[in-house]
């Protein structure tokens, strides 16, 4: 019994004796840099002996990376369509066809006015006409040109019943609602609008604006789920690696312990081979996405273009969002699981 406790007490003599020599050593630059250059050391040699735990944590937090890459891609992109439809897509007013252009131009001239409203467009009787013609003369391919002059002329002389048209533009083609104020409020225009034309935003031009609308919130909200519950998935798996990491180098660990080595000194390590998870998981994210993107330029056409421009122009910005974004997942993974096998006692 006497043997036990002198070999107990000198164990925690070396043990106090030994921190105190580390920490007059670790007060100078020299000691910093030591550390951290065998913080790499170590970090990228358990990488690359856990091979194969590694090559599941990379696949994992590459699916993750290009999820989310695919979602901010996707999500660009549909905004480019559906700003290019907003600028194609207006509302129409219909007016009586006795309506006189002093009426029009007034009626333009306070419609403009509105702060939902980005430009206001008229067509007269004889334009839509003409214009109405001409889209049925384009279908009769079949016609030879002087069959389609005749046509055009008998068309011409025929009795016009279209009524003037308003095209509004609108800044917000979900907000109509002080459109529709102005018109059900103002009496001028009350008392011309045409009787057998409802304006669009009341016809069932409104529900496919809707979804128009709200189509990139839907795209944009499934993808950020998606990439949520993938990087949860590679966070559990990384939390998994770096525990086993931790539990088959338990006696190494304590050593560290006993002779007082900083809680950095013993952390690092696993940080560090996470964080390479992230860096080789953005690499591959980086690559997919950019091939896949470019890849689909050929089947959307135009579409992409304003998409491509910008990961042509900022791509070292692409690049370091998804580094920081697997270093991000990587790192909270190895502290979680630090922190639960790590703890001091």
């Amino acid at each position: 019994m006497p043997s036990k406790k002198v070999t107990k007490e000198e164990q925690k003599a070396t043990a106090e004796l030994s921190k105190e020599r580390l920490n007059r050593i670790t007060k100078t630059r020299r000691h910093h840099v030591r550390t951290n250059a065998r913080v790499l050391k170590y970090g990228a040699k358990s990488f690359v002996r856990n091979t194969w735990l590694s090559i599941a944590a990379i696949a994992i937090m590459a699916v993750t990376l290009i999820v989310l890459s695919a979602t901010i891609i996707a999500t660009h992109a549909m905004g480019t369509v559906i700003d290019k439809i907003e600028q194609q897509v207006d509302m129409s007013i219909y007016l009586e066809q006795g309506t006189t252009e002093e009426q029009v131009s007034k009626i333009v001239s306070r419609m403009t006015q509105l702060d939902t409203v980005i430009d206001v467009s008229s067509t007269s009787p004889s334009e839509a006409n003409k214009a109405a013609i001409e889209k049925i003369l384009a279908r009769s391919k079949d016609l030879s040109a002087k069959d389609k002059e005749t046509y055009r002329q008998n068309l011409l002389e025929a009795p016009n019943r279209l009524p003037w048209t308003l095209n509004v533009k609108l800044v917000n083609l979900n907000n109509t609602q002080e459109l529709e104020d102005f018109v059900s409020n103002d009496e001028e225009i009350k008392s011309l609008l045409d009787k057998n034309n409802a304006p669009s935003y009341a016809s069932d031009r409104r529900d496919t604006i809707d979804k128009i609308a709200g189509m990139m919130n839907r795209v944009e909200l499934i993808g950020l789920v998606a990439a949520g519950v993938f990087a949860l998935i590679a966070i559990l798996v990384v939390f998994n690696t770096i525990r086993m990491a931790i539990f088959n180098r338990k006696e190494e660990i304590y050593m560290m312990r006993l002779v007082g080595a900083s809680r950095w000194f013993i952390v690092g390590p696993f940080v560090v081979e996470a964080s390479l998870y992230g860096i080789i998981a953005a690499i591959i994210a980086g690559v997919v996405a950019y091939i896949g993107a470019f890849a689909l330029q050929s089947q959307f056409g135009t579409t992409l273009d304003p998409t491509l421009d910008i990961m042509r122009n900022f791509w070292y910005l692409a690049v370091c969002a998804l580094l920081v974004a697997g270093i991000l997942i990587g790192v909270v993974s190895s502290l979680l699981a630090t922190r639960k096998y790590l703890k001091q006692k």
